[in-house]
């Protein structure tokens, strides 16, 4: 696949990655391999309904996604991400705890205290089944947090997940909403639970080396953006 050498990237060393940031608008056609990837991911683990393919496929709720390409230049990973919010009813959460009130009170009392600040969404993480390296490719998936509030001027970034990719997370500087139970989401085979990342406090939060790696990812990506890349400006770390 050829890329316009101006799409904001940089190169993962461990899962051996091009990872481009870029949006469905810029990108069309890398757009659509990364929704049929997603598609084929989310059918092979039974949870093809959590993806709602057909009110993303448009692109109008996707202000950003990032890519792994390999070298061969096929996708093998990625994530999509919503936001800024500029209303708490935009999050994806709300939906996903609407028949849990305790936990739903949370979430929106915690969207409602950080959307100020600006706060951006992970959705429709996704690894390729024959990626050779698939967990080097999830644990760029759980950095694209601190990529996303760069790129997109957020202080917060928010994702909901199963609890079996917590330490991925949590190595990147995400804090787990504990006030919140884990939910059966998107079936009684998972229990999701709730994650923040704040971009003042990642530098104390996250892994050492994690750091180090998002702060030089961070600096790459905005060298590389273009002006005619229509996303807000980033504000400084």
């Amino acid at each position: 696949m050829t890329i316009p050498f101006d799409v904001p990237s940089y190169w993962d060393q461990r899962s051996q990655c091009l990872v481009l940031a870029t949006t469905p608008t810029e990108n069309p056609g890398l757009w659509k391999q990364f929704l049929d990837g997603a598609e084929e991911s989310y059918m092979r683990h039974g949870v093809t309904t959590a993806l709602e393919i057909s009110a993303i496929r448009d692109g109008s709720t996707t202000a950003l996604f990032f890519a792994a390409l390999d070298r061969t230049g096929q996708i093998v990973g990625g994530v999509r991400v919503q936001g800024p919010y500029s209303s708490v009813d935009q999050s994806h959460a709300l939906i996903e705890f609407a028949d849990h009130p305790e936990g739903l009170r949370h979430v929106h009392t915690m969207l409602d205290e950080r959307i100020d600040h600006g706060v951006v969404e992970l959705k429709s993480a996704w690894v390729a089944q024959h990626a050779p390296h698939g967990r080097a490719v999830t644990a760029m998936i759980a950095e694209s947090p601190a990529y996303s509030t760069a790129l997109l001027g957020a202080r917060y970034a928010l994702a909901t997940a199963a609890s079996h990719v917590r330490t991925a997370w949590l190595d990147t500087g995400a804090v787990i909403a504990t006030q919140i139970e884990p939910i059966p989401y998107p079936d009684d085979r998972y229990r999701t639970e709730v994650f923040w990342w704040d971009r003042t406090t990642l530098a104390f939060n996250a892994d050492l080396a994690t750091w180090r790696r998002m702060r030089h990812n961070t600096v790459t990506l905005l060298a590389h953006r273009r002006a005619a890349v229509e996303l807000p400006e980033a504000v400084a770390s």
